[in-house]
């Protein structure tokens, strides 16, 4: 990543003092500057000729962060770059083995996966913004800091073109980058631009009334019955659903108490009257300790298997669309939708951050299809065109 033309610049590299491994920092003569290094907790060494740091991933970062908008810390000398200063200086740090050169090895620098966790970031997050960064850097094999503006763009534009990527994969690839570059590393978004995807306008797969009382019939299992029903009465995510603990179900309200949803919000959303003696069965005869749904180790049920229950009573139901847990989400707003509830409610039942998204749900409505009659009936309501005529063929 380049830097602004008149900005200074720091030059950050290895070197041992006193017997310890540390990050040097060169640069011109500023009392500013050297201000922000004291804060860093950084000590000036009159030998090295430079104010010094111990290395470590979290120094590294702390520099970053400290010269933001102050300075252009320049550390590829820790990936391998030239260095500054006599060759002896040189050598001698290119062949020590450091944390900073370690993490480059390893194709995922230590301190993405830290930012992700300090910001609170979802497992399922991290888990797919590492894998999908670790592919970055395998991709260009060398240290983050050393792929420009213009090798992003050349990457971004090769998955795209060669795998053929949704557009929320391609999404997610770009926020993977720019986590990096922007809050692990601190660079401004100014310092660089990714053109984001065109956003694909696909409708939500919705299930009809009808194939919901089939999906709840075939799963004739107590657990993934209950499942099935607060998927879809209550309109929670699947990551949502395995967060509940039997705490945040309130019957007496007919309430489900939905804690740091996406975005971590917390909302509250509907308990179905029709649920309640079911889930109070369920959980007399299963018995589970924190969670309201429970694996057999009595941790939290994992996302594949709730994937797998929607997925199994589907087969048994004999339903040939594909019904995920997500679908049973939509089909909960459509649904509400069409029996007049105001897109508002649904908003904040489905924890939306705007309105906008909500809407997408009267394109799938039936009652707004309804209300719009086709030409063609037009035309046989107003006699213009008998069926006998229609079907009479010409001589």
């Amino acid at each position: 990543m380049q830097g602004t033309g008149k900005q200074n610049k720091i030059i950050v590299k290895a070197f041992r003092h006193r017997g310890r491994g540390q990050l040097g920092l060169y640069f011109a003569y500023d009392k500013t500057l050297q201000g922000i290094a004291r804060k860093t907790g950084a000590r000036w060494s009159q030998s090295n000729k430079c104010w010094y740091l111990p290395n470590n991933p979290k120094n590294l970062q702390s520099l970053f962060a400290a010269f933001k908008g102050k300075a252009w810390v320049d550390a590829s000398a820790l990936f391998g770059g030239k260095e500054p200063g006599n060759k002896a200086k040189s050598t001698a740090a290119a062949t020590e083995s450091t944390p900073a050169k370690d993490m480059a090895e390893k194709q995922l620098p230590p301190a993405y996966i830290e930012t992700l966790k300090i910001r609170r970031y979802s497992p399922a997050t991290i888990n797919t913004y590492t894998s999908l960064f670790r592919k970055f850097l395998k991709h260009f094999n060398k240290a983050p800091e050393r792929i420009s503006e213009e090798e992003i763009k050349e990457y971004l534009l090769h998955v795209v073109e060669e795998r053929k990527l949704s557009y929320s994969t391609q999404n997610q690839i770009i926020n993977s980058i720019k986590f990096y570059y922007e809050k692990v590393l601190g660079l401004e978004k100014k310092q660089y631009r990714i053109d984001r995807p065109r956003k694909e306008m696909r409708l939500p797969v919705v299930a009809s009334e009808e194939e919901i009382l089939r999906l709840l019939v075939a799963a004739n299992n107590l657990k993934h019955r209950c499942i099935i029903a607060m998927l879809y009465g209550s309109g929670i995510r699947r990551g949502e659903l395995i967060n509940l603990r039997i705490a945040d179900i309130d019957i007496d309200r007919k309430q489900v108490f939905v804690r740091a949803g996406k975005g971590k919000k917390d909302r509250v959303s509907l308990l179905s009257d029709c649920i309640v003696n079911t889930l109070r069965k369920y959980i007399a005869e299963y018995k589970p300790n924190y969670w309201l749904f429970e694996g057999s180790n009595r941790k939290q049920y994992s996302a594949t298997s709730i994937g797998k229950v929607v997925k199994n009573a589907c087969h048994k139901a004999g339903i040939k669309k594909n019904i995920t847990p997500h679908v049973l989400r939509h089909s909960f707003a459509t649904h509400l939708m069409e029996h007049g509830t105001d897109t508002r409610y649904i908003q904040k039942l489905l924890g939306h951050e705007s309105l906008n998204t909500t809407a997408i749900y009267t394109r799938v409505s039936r009652i707004n299809l309804q209300k719009i009659s086709s030409p063609l009936d037009r035309i046989f309501r107003a006699n213009e065109l008998s069926k006998k005529q229609l079907n009479e063929p010409k001589t």
